[in-house]
Formats: C-alpha cells, structure tokens, sequence
C-alpha cells in the first residue's frame, strides 16, 4: 500500500509518517517499482503503536526504543521498556498537573479580587505588591 492507504489504515498524517522515517523513528519501508514506499501490514501496526504511544504523551525519542524492541524483542522486553517510558510519562503529568493546580489557584485568586473591585478601587482587594516592587517604587 502506498503512504495515503498506510495513513488512512494507521490514523496519522501522511506528513507525520514522512517526519517519522525523516527523524528515524520509524524505519523506512522498501520502495516499490514505481520508487513510492510500499507498506505491509506490519508497517502499519507500527505506526498505529507509535501513534497510540505519542497520544500517551512519550515523547518521540522515546518512541523509537520502543519500537526496536517491539519487532525484534520478546514480548518480556517490550513490557520492560512499557514500564520505564510509562513511568516517566505518569511523573510528568503529575508534574504538570501540580503546576497547573497552583496556576489555577493564583488565577482564581485574582479573579475574585478582580471581581471585588469597585470602579474608584487602584489596586485588587486582597492582593498585595511585592515588597521587592514596593522598595524599588519607594525610592
């Protein structure tokens, strides 16, 4: 199958296919007598994993492992590489989403003290400068 049917079968993007093989990510199938790619099946299920681990959140560095040991490992060492690139993707959005808790608490804060504000009000009820800007506006 040329790369249109292979991104219609897998779900990704012509273009992301090409960005895959251009940065060795996927490996690049043989090229048929016309010099198109020639996708098998097993070129598609490859792509279908590394989209399903992109949507996952690892990162595309991380997707290429992942995909050697796929097709020349044991299912054991697939499992291993799972586990160690998983890991890391769950520390990450903890990270993330402890990040953006505490964004979404300040926002709220001045939300509410925005909110509060009365025409004639210069400064957000409940808000305090920093003193590091008091001192330099001090002066």
């Amino acid at each position: 199958m040329n790369i249109q049917e292979a991104a219609k079968a897998s779900g990704l993007p012509s273009d992301t296919i090409r960005f895959y093989e251009r940065r060795g990510v996927l490996p690049r199938p043989p090229r048929g007598p016309n010099s198109y790619r020639a996708y098998a099946e097993e070129h598609v299920a490859t792509l279908r994993l590394a989209k399903g681990l992109r949507q996952l959140g690892v990162r595309l560095e991380d997707v290429r492992p992942i995909l050697e040991v796929a097709h020349s490992g044991a299912c054991i060492d697939v499992r291993g590489q799972l586990v160690r690139t998983l890991q890391t993707v769950v520390e990450e959005i903890d990270r993330k989403l402890s990040e953006l808790t505490e964004t979404r608490i300040h926002a709220a804060q001045l939300l509410a003290g925005l909110e509060m504000m009365r025409p004639e009000d210069e400064s957000v009820p409940g808000a305090s400068a920093c003193p590091c800007i008091e001192m330099v506006t001090a002066s």
